[in-house]
C-alpha cells in the first residue's frame, strides 16, 4: 500500500467531509453523518472509489489504497463529530464567555493553566458572537491546540498499542468475527469465499431498495403527513401508563435499519443475552422496585451498573490476555528478535497522557483511576465491536467515568484543602467522559483486522492511524473555528443566543463544578453499590461461561442490555434474532449465507439513501429540507 497516495486522497475527502459536517450538523442540523458507525462520508468515499477503481488503477491506485483511504477516514471523520472535537473546542472557551457574578465561575479560572486555552477577551467573545471579518485569530489558538495535539496523539497511540496487544488473542486465539470490518471487505470484493459477486446479487439489491422505500415514505410523510409511513420510532409508553407499569417507561421501538442488518451477523448468544438483560433484568427490577414501593432517586441505576460491568469486563479481558501481555513486556529485556517498540509505545504514551493531566494540577491517584475508567469503556467497547459490530456508539454509560469518582469519594476528598485543580481538570475535559473519544479505539482495531486481511504491513496501518488523528484533529479544528468566527458559536448547532447542544453540555459541566465549590457532594452509597452489582454480574457470567461451555448468557450482553443495546436497539435485535432462528431451523447455514446479502443490502441501503443521498439534500437544500433529520 502506498501510504503517501492514501493520505493525499484521504485528506481531500476529509476536507470535503468536514464541509459536509459543517453544513449538515452545524448550520442546518439536518444530518449527523459523522456520528454514524462507520461515518457516512467514509463509507460514501469507499463506494465512490470502488466505482472508479478501473480509472484509478491507471494512476497506481489499487484496492489496497482504496481500503487504506477508507480506514483513514473512519477515524479522521469520527474525530470531527458531535461527541468528539465539536465537544472539545467549547470546553476551552465556555468558562470565560459565560462567566458572571451570579454563577461565580471566575473562582475556578485560576485552576485552568493559561497554556491550555486561548487568551484574550476579544478572542473568546468573537468565537461565540462571530468576528466582523470572519477571520480566525490563529495566533491565540495555535499554542493551546499544539499542546492538545500532543495529548490526543499520545492518547490514541496508547489506544493503538492496547489494540495491538489484544489483536492476536482475539483474532487468532478466539477467532472473533469483526462484523464491522467484514462489511467493507465484502463490499470491496475481498470475501468471495463467503459472498461471491455481491454487486450482482439480486438478494442484496432487494435489501438495498427495500430500505430505500422505507426512507422514501418517511421523507414524503415528513412533508405530507397524509402519506403513511413507519416513521423513526413507535412509542410504547402509553401502553404502560398505570402504576406500577409506569416503571417500564420509557420503552419504544426505534427503527434502526443498520442495527437490524448487523444483528443478523451478530453472535446469537450475545443478542439473546442483551434481550434477556434488558427485559428480564433491567425492566424486571424496575417493575419489581415499583411494586415493592422502592422510592430511591436514580433507581435502578442502570448506567452505574453498566460502568461496573465495563470495569469487570476489562478485568476479564486482561486475565484472558495475561500471557500475551507478559510476552509483550518481556521483549523489553528479552528481545529474541522481537521488536520492543510495542511496550515502549505503551509506556511512553501512558506517561505522556498521565503527565499531561498531572501538569494540569490533577492528583496522580485520581488521574490513574480516571484513566482506568476511560480505558475500561474504550477496551470494553472495542471488544463488543469485535464480537458483534454493533453499529452505534451509545452503549456507554454517559458521564460515569467522572460520576463514579464522585460517587465513591465525594468532592471533598477530590479537592483537599479547597484545591479544586482536580475537579476543574475533570470538567474542562468533560468531552472525554461525555463523548466517545476512548471508544474510537474500535476503528483502530478494525483497521488492524482489515490490514491483516488485505496483506498490508502492520506498521503502515499504525502510521495511517496516527496520521488520521493528526489530520483529523487539525482539519476538524480548522472547520469548527472557521465556522464559529464566521457565524458565532451562539447560533450554531441549533443555538439561538446561548449556543447549541455542545455549548449547553459544557455550561452544565461548569455549573456542576461551581456547585461543588459552593457545597461539597458526599459519596453516594446506592450508586456505589450498583457499580459493584454490575461488576459482580459480569464476572459471574464470565465464570459460568468458562465452567459451562453451553451457558447461554454472555457478559457483553449485560453491558449492551443496560445501555444502548437494549434501550435503543432491543426491537431491531429481537426482529433480526427471530428471523435468523427461523432461517437456521429451516435451511441451516446454507440458507443463512444465501440471505446474508439481503441484510448487508439493508445496512448499505440505509447509509446510502438516508445517510448519503437524503443527508446531502437536507444539508444543502435550504430551508424546509430538515424535516426528516438523519441522525445516527
Amino acid at each position: 500500500m502506498r501510504t503517501g497516495r492514501v493520505l493525499i486522497i484521504g485528506l481531500i475527502f476529509l476536507v470535503l467531509a468536514n464541509l459536509w459536517v459543517r453544513q449538515g450538523a452545524l448550520l442546518t442540523l439536518a444530518a449527523q453523518v459523522a456520528m454514524a458507525v462507520p461515518p457516512v462520508p467514509a463509507l460514501a468515499t469507499l463506494l465512490i472509489l470502488l466505482a472508479g477503481l478501473a480509472l484509478l488503477r491507471r494512476i497506481g491506485i489499487r484496492r489496497r489504497e482504496v481500503m487504506g483511504v477508507y480506514l483513514f477516514l473512519t477515524l479522521a471523520v469520527a474525530l470531527t463529530s458531535g461527541a468528539a472535537m465539536r465537544f472539545f473546542l467549547p470546553a476551552l472557551t465556555v468558562p470565560y464567555y459565560f462567566d458572571s457574578v451570579e454563577n461565580r465561575w471566575a473562582e475556578f479560572h485560576k485552576y485552568i493553566p493559561d497554556w491550555l486555552v486561548p487568551q484574550g477577551e476579544e478572542v473568546i467573545r468573537t468565537y461565540f458572537e462571530g468576528a466582523e471579518t470572519g477571520a480566525v485569530p490563529w495566533g491565540a489558538w495555535l499554542q493551546p491546540l499544539a499542546i492538545w495535539m500532543v495529548f490526543f496523539v499520545a492518547f490514541y497511540v496508547l489506544l493503538m498499542c492496547i489494540a495491538l496487544v489484544f489483536r492476536p488473542v482475539w483474532e487468532e486465539g478466539e477467532h472473533l468475527s469483526y462484523p464491522m470490518a467484514e462489511f467493507p471487505l465484502m463490499l470491496a470484493g475481498y470475501r468471495q469465499d463467503i459472498l461471491h459477486g455481491i454487486w450482482t446479487n439480486a438478494v442484496f439489491w432487494l435489501g438495498f431498495f427495500t430500505v430505500g422505500l422505507y426512507n422514501l415514505f418517511n421523507i414524503m410523510n415528513a412533508f405530507n403527513p397524509a402519506i403513511p409511513a413507519m416513521g423513526l420510532n413507535t412509542d410504547l409508553s402509553p401502553l404502560f401508563n398505570q402504576h406500577p407499569l409506569t416503571a417500564l417507561q420509557p420503552i419504544n421501538i426505534q427503527y434502526r435499519p443498520e442495527i437490524f442488518g448487523i444483528a443478523y451477523m451478530m453472535p446469537s448468544d450475545i443478542v439473546l443475552s442483551t434481550l434477556v438483560v434488558f427485559f428480564l433484568y433491567f425492566k424486571g427490577i424496575s417493575l419489581g422496585g415499583a411494586m415493592m414501593g422502592v422510592d430511591i432517586p436514580g433507581y435502578p441505576f442502570e448506567f452505574e451498573q453498566a460502568m461496573g460491568g465495563y470495569v469487570a469486563l476489562l478485568l476479564v479481558l486482561v486475565y484472558g490476555a495475561r500471557g500475551r501481555i507478559a510476552q509483550v513486556f518481556r521483549t523489553l529485556w528479552d528481545r529474541n528478535e522481537v521488536s520492543p517498540w510495542l511496550p515502549i509505545g505503551l509506556v511512553v504514551s501512558f506517561i505522556v497522557v498521565v503527565g499531561f493531566w498531572v501538569m494540569f494540577g490533577m492528583s496522580l491517584w485520581v488521574v490513574l483511576l480516571y484513566l482506568l475508567l476511560l480505558l475500561s469503556v474504550g477496551i470494553g467497547y472495542m471488544r463488543i465491536r469485535a464480537e458483534t459490530g454493533y453499529p452505534t456508539w451509545w452503549i456507554k454509560p454517559l458521564n460515569q467515568e467522572r460520576d463514579m469518582l464522585i460517587n465513591f469519594f465525594g468532592t471533598e476528598r477530590l479537592a483537599p484543602g479547597g484545591n479544586f485543580s482536580t475537579l476543574t481538570g475533570l470538567e474542562l475535559q468533560s468531552f472525554m467522559y461525555r463523548g466517545y473519544f476512548s471508544q474510537l479505539v474500535a476503528y483502530q482495531a478494525e483497521a488492524l483486522r482489515i490490514g491483516g486481511q488485505i496483506k498490508v504491513d502492520r506498521r503502515q496501518i499504525v502510521s495511517l492511524m496516527v496520521w488520521a488523528v493528526i489530520l483529523g484533529s487539525a482539519v476538524s479544528w480548522w472547520m469548527h473555528l472557521d465556522t464559529s468566527y464566521e457565524w458565532g458559536s451562539n447560533v450554531l448547532e441549533g443555538g439561538t443566543t446561548q449556543g447549541g447542544q455542545r455549548v449547553t453540555l459544557m455550561t452544565q459541566a461548569y455549573d456542576q463544578l461551581a456547585s461543588w465549590m459552593r457545597g461539597p457532594a458526599e459519596p453516594k452509597k446506592n450508586e456505589s453499590i450498583a457499580f459493584g452489582v454490575g461488576a459482580a454480574i459480569v464476572i459471574i457470567l464470565a465464570v459460568l461461561r468458562r465452567l459451562f461451555l453451553q451457558f447461554p448468557l454472555h457478559p457483553s450482553g449485560f453491558v449492551l442490555g443496560m445501555t444502548g443495546g437494549g434501550i435503543i436497539g432491543w426491537a431491531m435485535l429481537l426482529f433480526s434474532y427471530i428471523i435468523k432462528q427461523i432461517v437456521l431451523r429451516l435451511g441451516g447455514m446454507r440458507l443463512y449465507n444465501r440471505l446474508l446479502p439481503f441484510f448487508i443490502g439493508v445496512v448499505l441501503g440505509h447509509y446510502f439513501w438516508a445517510g448519503t443521498v437524503w443527508a446531502l439534500i437536507a444539508s444543502f437544500g435550504g430551508q424546509g429540507f430538515d424535516k426528516y433529520r438523519v441522525w445516527f
